[in-house]
């Protein structure tokens, strides 16, 4: 099997015609040198194990050879905050809880949406849904965790910008 060689050194269509540049015979022979280290094959079946390539960007160190320490991290063995939710919707089919990018759980409880912010430990009121009979029955944050989405069993759909706390678009 020698196709790694093959493919260094077969022309293309357009070097078919044309005489290879001193440059790019130069580079492939570097290519060739560096990627296949004299051998010819790419698949060697042998005993002896095979020396690793090399970086082509920068050359071996004593820095970047010596293998990094993984940090250890501390986990927890209780948890750091328990939140009471009354009035929660028990369905397995309701998405009722969405964390967002910013690390801001949004709840929706009955008709109303809360944010809770790990970051300064506070609870905050999003909106509370008035003159609907419909309770919120899903809430899913955008990928920049700056707006929620909120849905309600009437199909009502509701999106909102967080930081400005104030609905952006209504969808009914």
């Amino acid at each position: 099997m020698e196709i790694a060689e093959a493919l260094l050194n077969i022309p293309t269509k357009d070097e078919s015609t044309a005489e290879l540049s001193p440059s790019r015979a130069a580079y492939r022979k570097l290519l060739a040198d560096t990627m296949l280290q004299g051998r010819t094959r790419v698949l060697c079946f042998s005993n002896r194990p095979r020396t690793p390539l090399r970086s082509l960007l920068e050359p071996p160190t004593p820095t970047n050879i010596q293998s990094v320490a993984k940090k250890r991290r501390h986990i927890p063995q209780g948890p750091k905050q328990t939140l009471d939710v009354p009035n929660i919707i028990a369905d397995d089919q309701l998405n009722v809880l969405d964390w967002g990018s910013e690390d801001v759980p949004a709840i929706a409880l009955d008709d109303a949406v809360y944010l809770w912010n790990d970051a300064n430990e506070s609870i905050t009121e999003l909106v509370t849904v008035t003159g609907s009979s419909a309770p919120i029955t899903s809430v899913g944050w955008a990928p920049d965790g700056r707006h929620l989405a909120t849905g309600q069993s009437d199909a009502t759909v509701v999106l909102y910008d967080v930081t400005a706390m104030k609905p952006v678009r209504v969808i009914t």
